[in-house]
């Protein structure tokens, strides 16, 4: 990544006449300076932020997100602040995400046969299985694109798709098969999301005869796909809800005050960090990992109740429409960490962005028809 950036920064510097976007430039050393302030508490433990994780040093966490957060601005400079070229960039790295997906579910599901990019690069293999089997069709696959988990996956087409609608509301093609592959991973969690987002792009379609088509097979569409979401539930024999609410009771569990304010950037709950810190194996605690349940539950457990009113807050005021807002929300939902690159570069995008508005006229132009 380092070495792509340079030359980048090298052929920008080159063909650009030394110009740099201003408007990125400043997001990005507001931004910076964000980051470097909300760890100080931690660093100098100011109750009740710690700083407990001992190899999670101030600086691996600030060099870390600012690292991350220079590869984002260099993405906004090397297109000039032009929204329309970073729009196409997005799509284009959703085509490559939906394109492996897709293979991958075309191919399993009548051969068994897995296309794993991941074990090819990485030699780790995708979890795709499920145990599931559903009569007429087999064997229900969770396909991962190029990534380990389906909720992984989801994750990041939430984000990718939520960057995009935020550049240019209008629901294409490209839109609605994210949305479908959402559901299509059969990952619990995204199949809620999923609906979540198709049923609002349907009540903003315009009438139709395929939508009122689509009204009438919902009540099945969802009694089969929530079949399939409670089998792979039983599947886990009660496992996945006990290591979801082993770590709802650890953080709520904690005194008020670190439940308002969390244990700052550098600190988690006592327990796992003991764990951390001696075996790393955090799940002898029963619990899977720390954004498990979801990124809303990880604010809370870095920065309280109240980091995350505060960024829900700032969120809700500058995307300014409901669908850029439910976006948001359903990001909240995933399994993604708000230390992932991904989400860096949407945070990095609203606040270097206004949000462009579907236009009152035009609220019903979508493709579904």
């Amino acid at each position: 990544m380092i070495p792509l950036i340079a030359i980048g920064w090298v052929l920008h510097f080159t063909y650009s006449n030394h110009k740099i976007d201003s408007q990125s430039t400043k997001s990005f050393i507001l931004l910076s300076g964000i980051i470097a302030l909300i760890a100080l508490p931690s660093l100098l433990k100011i109750y009740p932020h710690v700083h407990n994780l001992i190899k999670y040093t101030y600086y691996s966490f600030t060099v870390g997100m600012i690292v991350k957060l220079f590869s984002v601005y260099s993405t906004f400079v090397f297109l000039k602040g032009d929204t329309d070229k970073l729009e196409r960039m997005i799509k284009y790295v959703l085509i490559l995400n939906l394109s492996m997906f897709f293979i991958q579910f075309i191919i399993v599901f009548p051969t068994g046969i897995y296309i794993d990019p991941l074990k090819l690069i990485t030699g780790e293999s995708s979890r795709y299985g499920s145990d599931i089997f559903v009569p007429l069709i087999g064997n229900i696959y969770r396909c991962t694109g190029f990534y380990e988990e389906p909720s992984t996956y989801a994750g990041f087409i939430v984000v990718l798709l939520a960057s995009k609608l935020y550049l240019n509301p209008k629901v294409d093609k490209l839109v609605i098969l994210s949305a479908l592959s959402i559901i299509l991973s059969f990952s619990v969690a995204a199949i809620v999301y999923g609906l979540i987002i198709i049923g609002y792009f349907l009540l903003r379609s315009k009438a139709s005869y395929l939508k009122y088509i689509l009204f009438l097979l919902s009540p099945l569409l969802v009694a089969a796909i929530a079949a399939i979401a409670i089998q792979r539930l039983t599947s886990l024999g009660g496992d996945a809800q006990d290591i979801r609410s082993n770590l709802n009771d650890m953080v709520f569990s904690q005194q008020l005050p670190v439940l308002i304010f969390g244990n700052g950037a550098l600190g988690i709950m006592s327990a796992a960090a003991h764990v951390m810190n001696t075996t790393g194996a955090i799940f002898r605690l029963g619990i899977a990992s720390l954004n498990d349940n979801g990124m809303w539950l990880f604010f809370i457990i870095k920065f309280g109740f109240f980091g995350l009113a505060t960024i829900t807050a700032y969120l809700f005021f500058k995307s300014k429409s409901l669908l850029n807002r439910i976006m948001f929300l359903v990001i909240f939902l995933t399994k993604l960490s708000f230390l992932y690159f991904g989400f860096i570069f949407y945070l990095f995008l609203v606040f270097n962005n206004k949000a462009v508005l579907e236009e009152p006229e035009n609220d019903a132009e979508s493709e579904i028809e």
